[in-house]
């Protein structure tokens, strides 16, 4: 699976040349790949001379306005074109906007994965499918937890250390480099009664600041909220109640497929009252055998009861964990409240429980048409709106990032993992703190920050695209197709047919043809009307008919401007020659 249509020109403006000082001393440099602009599609570059590392590659989810894409991944081609000197690729933690976009890259680059166990196991069976064929057995990956010791990565020197997060294992590194020591905090909080992991390691953060931290790249998500988040346990007695409360009533709960506190929680709950297992959607069944397999939801094998007998069950006696929670289309939940799901029959009265916040930009439609679809099959649907106590972030507001930066104390900060807004904000929080604002970098997408000699300065910006993978394919469908199918989608298809005989075009026999735009059958005079024109434009330019390109702008053109002018509309106009 190759990039296809990527622009490449200038993507390579950042050569190994620009990257030295004027003593001949490398400079390190940091491009913020993605993830500055949007909470997803994370990922980081680290460059010092010959060698580069980035850390985290995950997917970004389609907007409503990115018509047919699947998902978006970050635009690799500076690393692809750089791979001798792509070193290794580091990861923070095991969610999908920080892992998904792995198995792209490992189809052009066979770069070393210094990764925790669960984010192994969750890409190796990922790499199953048949889309990603071979890339199991070809992946180095490297264990990397806070206990290992410190890797060596050419200039580089990685240490992990513990945060919390809404996944286990979720990690920060220290990473060494010849300018100074930079911390890569991506999503965290500080979190003192996690459900499957040890608090976070702030003795250790702030052991690195004493000892002097050059760069903070630090979530900024929480930037704009007040006070500390709240720890994960805090949801222990929400699922006790809610299952509780519904006594024989089938149960199903929804959340993020990578989850794996929260669905610890949710089986802990079941088991107390009686109740079995069901895994529904791709996504849930294989990262809960991934967590089970090393030991992180160790429950006995008969409290699960698969999707397919599930229907033999007394349904007061189950809890179905189902995928679905951003309203995906044809997952698992989406096609339950479509009556399309063929494993799960949904019963009046039953409850829908969403224990997972609407967070990707996008979903937020999604999300609301699955609710009302349940709503009216006769579903109790508790989602956080109306009830407190669903769900807690996993990332951390502004009493935490304060901590941090407080301990920390770096001489620079880049903020990541948020948007524009959160940025802008995370800069007055540690100005706040006393720190002045040229110390912060606000990076967009593909920009980056130069340190040499202690010193920090804006450095040069990659010219980068945004990659659109739909089905099979990366990168095919671009922007202008992007463009093209919301035209489709608002306004419909008008389409010329331009008769062609002996290479000569045949005049007075040309046809339109449309769909989604106008009813054919009611509009017979405009029909006629749009033959006109274009008759107009080949009896026009009937001396350059042997020039179809320029003919066929023409007729677009006309034709474009005189539906507009008679229906207030804009079809895409697709003007086609047809030899008879």
């Amino acid at each position: 699976m190759k990039f296809k249509n990527i622009e490449r020109k200038n993507i390579n403006n950042m050569n190994t040349n620009n990257n030295i000082q004027s003593g001949g001393k490398p400079k390190l440099k940091i491009i913020t790949l993605s993830g500055t602009e949007a909470v997803t599609k994370n990922m980081t570059i680290y460059e010092y001379g010959d060698d580069l590392i980035a850390v985290d590659c995950g997917i970004g989810f389609p907007d409503s306005e990115m018509y047919g894409v699947d998902v978006v991944i970050p635009d690799m081609t500076y690393l692809i074109e750089n791979s001798h000197r792509f070193k290794a690729l580091i990861i923070t933690h095991a969610h999908e906007d920080h892992i998904g976009a792995i198995p792209y890259l490992l189809q052009q680059v066979n770069v070393p994965i210094y990764a925790n166990k669960l984010v192994q196991g969750l890409l190796l069976e990922k790499m199953k499918e048949k889309k990603y064929k071979g890339l199991s057995e070809s992946v180095k990956f490297h264990l990397i937890s806070n206990e290992t010791e410190e890797a060596q990565i050419g200039p580089f020197r990685i240490k992990a250390f513990r945060v919390n997060h809404s996944v286990p294992e979720a990690l920060g590194f220290a990473i060494k480099t010849p300018e100074g020591t930079v911390l890569h905090m991506a999503d965290y909080k500080i979190d003192w009664t996690p459900i499957l992991d040890p608090p976070i390691d702030l003795g250790t953060i702030a052991q690195y600041g004493k000892e002097g931290v050059l760069c903070l790249l630090s979530d900024c998500l929480g930037s704009t909220t007040e006070g500390y988040s709240r720890s994960e346990s805090t949801l222990n007695q929400t699922f006790h109640d809610l299952f509780e409360s519904a006594a024989g009533r089938q149960i199903l709960v929804t959340t993020i497929s990578s989850n794996i506190s929260r669905m610890y929680q949710i089986i802990d709950a079941a088991q107390k009252y009686g109740r079995k297992i069901v895994l529904s959607g791709r996504s849930i069944d294989q990262s809960v055998r991934v967590a089970r397999g090393l030991g992180y939801l160790p429950f006995d094998e008969n409290i699960f009861v698969g999707d397919k007998e599930a229907s033999s069950h007394a349904q007061k006696d189950l809890v179905y964990i189902i995928a679905g929670c951003y309203g995906q289309q044809g997952s698992a939940l989406d096609r339950l409240s479509r009556d399309e799901n063929d494993d799960i029959q949904l019963q009046n009265n039953s409850m829908v429980v969403f224990s997972a916040d609407p967070n990707p930009p996008g979903v937020a439609e999604d999300v609301e048409r699955v609710m009302d679809n349940l709503t009216l099959k006769g579903a109790e649907v508790i989602y956080s709106k109306i009830q407190e106590n669903l769900h807690v972030s996993g990332h951390g507001t502004r009493g935490d990032l304060v901590t941090i930066a407080a301990v920390v104390r770096p001489k620079y900060f880049i903020p990541i993992g948020g948007t524009v807004t959160k940025a802008r904000a995370y800069t007055h929080m540690v100005e706040e703190l006393g720190f002045p604002n040229e110390s912060v970098f606000e990076l967009l997408e593909g920009e980056s920050v130069e340190f040499s000699g202690g010193e920090a300065r804006k450095g040069p910006r990659l010219s980068l695209k945004p990659v659109f993978v739909d089905g099979t394919t990366v990168g095919e469908v671009t922007q202008i197709v992007v463009k093209d199918r919301e035209q489709l989608s608002s306004d419909g298809v008008f389409v010329v047919v331009v008769p062609i005989q002996d290479g000569k075009i045949v005049r007075g026999k040309v046809e339109v043809i449309t769909r989604g735009f106008i009813y054919v059958k009611e509009s017979k005079a405009l029909m006629g009307k749009s033959k006109d024109v274009v008759n107009k434009v080949l009896d026009k330019n009937s001396e350059q008919s042997d020039d179809w390109g320029n003919l066929k702008h023409r007729i677009e053109n006309d034709v474009e401007r005189f539906l507009w002018k008679e229906t207030g509309r804009r079809p895409l106009i697709i003007v086609h020659s047809l030899n008879i």
